[in-house]
């Protein structure tokens, strides 16, 4: 996580009128303390454009988005450029039960274990990126099992670059999106539910066929099932034929299902399968911030405006943050995508950003307006804050600032599903001209009456 805290400057909003009264005498019909006003009298609409710098006390980048274990789905995906491979993600299925034992009607008995394994597959479902892909794929299964803590992912991204694959699929590129079954070493499988130790798989990708170098892009996405022993099951299966040691003649496929976040939640996340990224996006230019990308990143931007501002009757008619983006020519023949602002919805009590990134509004409650564009342009976005139909400077002017910090995400919608990224120049850019601008429309606090 990158954090840069700019300077305060308090803002010169000095002599902020009200009404045109010059020229005109006040008629005192409507009482003391509520007078009439002169038929030239009207309200003053004022506008002015901040540099960030002046309205923007903390910037930072916080990486590694969605957290471990959180994922929708496993972005399977390789990336390759004129060096070689450029960006590279896996996935990692985790086994930790197995079923080892034939189900059993009379209870009475003693269980029939599995004694040998005849056939074993990995079945997944996926989701693929068209634009990404411009041949055939060949999919790989390795064994990524290892006596390490389970946040200890650098011994598992070793794992994926130097064991052989237990199995492959070669899979057409229009036959992508359909449930695939990729056989699985049966030796490896029954070692496992034998001795009665759990299995960890890794899933790679590589472009097959005649462009070898292509890039590719898949989504693993969860698998559901329901049956009367094992209730309702989500995420890629293992399946294996188990046979009892003879003279018993059972023999039944067993089902073993990997926890995906839709049926274990963020708290099993332990147990849930995650998407590792083994050669991440390049660090961007100086002066730039990254939303998006792999490991995808957000930032997060708080605001200090002006109490005669926010904590006043003086009413922001609209309000944009007007960013410049630098186009990233990393993937320039693909659709665009959106940039999401959120609100932060986090106390100031809670000074770990990274924490504070995920405590983040309903997007019904405040529907900031995303706007969508390509990563490869180089333009100006406006970001509208403030507007008819939705105002942040509302909520927070009801919750107050010792309820909820003042500040934004942007964040990326192929957010952790896709490396594209957006590049906005930050308020330490060199060229002052290309730093945040925050774009204020508002109508001074109204106060008149007698002496």
């Amino acid at each position: 996580m990158i954090v840069r805290r700019a300077s305060h400057r308090l803002l010169p909003f000095i002599g902020l009128a009200l009404f045109a009264l010059a020229g005109c005498e006040e008629n005192l019909a409507g009482g003391a303390a509520c007078p009439n006003l002169c038929p030239g009298q009207h309200l003053e609409v004022h506008d002015t454009i901040l540099v960030a710098g002046e309205v923007i006390d903390t910037s930072a980048i916080v990486n590694g988005l969605p957290p471990l274990g959180t994922e929708t789905q496993l972005l399977v995906a390789r990336y390759g450029d004129a060096a070689g491979d450029s960006i590279v993600s896996g996935a990692v299925m985790r086994y930790d039960s197995l079923q080892r034992n034939f189900p059993r009607a009379d209870t009475t008995k003693p269980f029939v274990p599995v004694v040998s394994v005849s056939s074993a597959s990995l079945q997944f479902s996926s989701t693929p990126d068209t634009t990404m892909i411009r041949d055939s794929l060949r999919f790989e299964v390795i064994d990524v099992d290892a006596n390490v803590p389970d946040l200890d992912t650098a011994t598992i991204h070793q794992l994926f670059i130097t064991r052989p694959a237990l199995g492959t699929l070669n899979v057409k590129k229009d036959s992508v999106s359909t449930l695939h079954t990729l056989p699985i070493d049966t030796a490896f499988v029954r070692q496992h539910v034998t001795t009665n130790t759990r299995i960890r798989l890794g899933l790679r990708v590589y472009s097959y066929g005649h462009d070898t170098t292509g890039n590719v892009q898949v989504g693993i996405i969860p698998i559901t099932s329901t049956n009367s022993l094992t209730g309702t099951q989500t995420g890629p299966s293992l399946q294996y034929m188990g046979h009892a040691a003879a003279p018993a003649t059972d023999s039944l496929t067993f089902t073993n299902y990997s926890v995906s976040k839709s049926s274990g939640g963020p708290e099993f996340r332990y147990l849930a399968n995650y998407q590792l990224v083994l050669k991440g996006s390049p660090p961007p230019p100086a002066g730039v911030l990254p939303v998006g990308g792999l490991p995808s990143s957000r930032v997060y931007l708080r605001f200090n405006l002006p109490s005669e501002l926010i904590d006043s009757s003086t009413t922001i008619v609209r309000a944009t943050l007007l960013l410049h983006q630098l186009g990233d020519q990393t993937f320039t023949d693909v659709d665009s995508a959106s940039l999401t602002p959120r609100v932060v919805v986090a106390s100031p009590a809670v000074t770990d950003i990274s924490k504070a990134v995920l405590l983040l509004a309903d997007p019904t409650t405040v529907p900031l307006p995303s706007v969508r564009m390509n990563p490869s342009e180089t333009r100006t976005d406006s970001l509208v804050l403030v507007s008819k139909s939705s105002s942040i400077v509302t909520l927070w002017r009801a919750e107050g600032p010792l309820i909820m910090q003042r500040a934004i995400v942007l964040q990326s919608s192929l957010e952790g599903r896709d490396a594209r990224r957006f590049l906005l120049y930050s308020d330490a850019a060199a060229d002052t001209a290309l730093r945040p601008h925050l774009h204020l429309t508002y109508i001074p606090r109204s106060g008149f009456g007698l002496p």
